[in-house]
């Protein structure tokens, strides 16, 4: 199921992250755990760093990458719903006005 174009992204308070050679560490100081993300998931979190909305990062990653439209919604969703699960994201729903 599709996250909301609208809902907005924030990361987590506990979370850091460093640029590796284009790549993307990130490190949960609650638990100690590393996660590492590619190109394109380092340019997704980088994103999110302005409280970005879920449309707004799908709109990024087009603009950036050559990825078909249902594709880019189907990865970013996935990656989106990956971090919320290991904590490092909240996703807010806003509703549409």
């Amino acid at each position: 199921m599709a996250i909301p174009a609208s809902s907005v992204i924030v990361p987590g308070q506990d979370v850091v992250s460093c640029d590796l050679d284009g790549d993307a560490v990130l490190l949960d100081l609650e638990t100690s755990r590393y996660f590492k993300l590619n190109r394109v998931g380092a340019h997704i979190w980088e994103a999110l760093g302005g409280g970005a909305s879920v449309g707004e990062v799908r709109r990024s990653v087009m603009e950036s990458f050559d990825v078909d439209p249902d594709r880019c919604v189907r990865d970013v969703d996935n990656l989106l719903a990956a971090l919320r699960t290991a904590g490092l994201v909240k996703i807010n729903d806003v509703p549409v006005a």
